[in-house]
């Protein structure tokens, strides 16, 4: 789907491409479902596509579903939430419309009891429950041209975002508000807290070398299109994962990390403000790996081997 300027789905374009999609008929999608994944195991990179595909569904053994799990076809705009539904229908909607599947829908505060479609999944026991989706993409899809290279900006580190009932964020902004390193602010406007500040543009923590990307109530809807920038994101060790496979980011090589007390962050940003080659890496490491989600082809194709695999294993296919 066509970007805006700022790399972001525009609501409008995806609101009107995903009611037009409803109006095509089951048995069509299923045929484009198929001619999809014709021959798909002879395309130069196979491998990629089934190594992620087994990232993101992670059981290999049958499985049984719960008595709640709904079939496709009753998963609808009354029970689920818009973007989450639009997304779903997308990759279901390809699908035969009696088959079943669990599905947890919004942010992720608990893994399933049995696997489950889902936005993504906490790095806890019981993970490998939650099978993994590309859903929410028009908030967390975002890939922005950052027309300033990394070696003209400020070497300090940029947050701008809500923190109210997100005790990490007023932790962070606690310790760090006043520090010279940090230009912080709180954006919540209903009860202005004492570390407000008016939200900016994507653009302006474009003249940052370093961008705080804290998780909220799971993943960090920023940290795609702060990878995606010549900065660097700045953040402790993911706890939650989802389509961008934070697992697998490695600290040092795509971002930088910082304590989960976050006692170390003034260490940490000096450092790399006095080692500009090595932090030049990290800012080239990570926005390659965004590149990797920039096929759409592959993309649609690995979503559509994700519910292909589950259904199987659910003993449905």
């Amino acid at each position: 789907m066509k970007l805006d300027r700022n790399g972001r789905i525009r609501p409008w374009r995806f609101y009107l491409h995903s009611v037009a999609g409803m109006l095509v008929p089951r048995f069509i999608k299923i045929y484009r479902r198929k001619l999809l994944l014709k021959n798909w195991e002879q395309r130069a990179d196979a491998s990629i596509i089934k190594e992620r595909v087994d990232f993101y569904c992670l059981p290999d053994s049958p499985f049984s579903l719960g008595e709640d799990a709904p079939k496709i076809k009753d998963i609808n705009l009354h029970t689920t939430h818009s973007r989450y539904y639009f997304d779903l229908h997308q990759i279901l909607g390809g699908f035969p419309g009696g088959k079943r599947v669990g599905f947890v829908q919004g942010d992720i505060l608990s893994n399933p009891p049995y696997p489950s479609l889902m936005k993504g999944r906490r790095l806890i026991d019981g993970h490998e429950n939650g099978v993994i989706l590309n859903l929410d993409k028009i908030r967390h899809f975002c890939v922005p041209a950052d027309p300033i290279p990394f070696e003209e900006k400020m070497p300090k580190l940029i947050f701008r975002g809500e923190a109210e009932g997100k005790p990490a964020r007023l932790r962070f902004l606690e310790m760090w508000f006043d520090h010279p390193l940090c230009d912080l602010g709180d954006t919540a406007k209903k009860r202005k807290s004492q570390w407000f500040k008016e939200p900016i543009k994507m653009a302006d923590h474009f003249k940052y070398k370093f961008v705080l990307t804290l998780e909220g109530n799971d993943v960090s809807s920023a940290l795609m299109w702060v990878m995606a920038s010549n900065c660097i994101p700045v953040m402790p060790r993911p706890t939650v994962e989802s389509w961008l496979m934070h697992s697998r980011l490695i600290p040092g090589v795509h971002y930088i990390e910082i304590k989960p007390d976050f006692s170390d962050v003034d260490k940490q940003i000096e450092y790399y403000a006095s080692h500009p080659e090595e932090a030049k890496k990290i800012s080239e490491a990570s926005k390659n790996w965004i590149r990797q989600f920039e096929d759409e082809k592959r993309e649609k194709i690995i979503s559509a081997l994700i519910v292909d695999k589950y259904l199987k294993l659910s003993g449905q296919m």
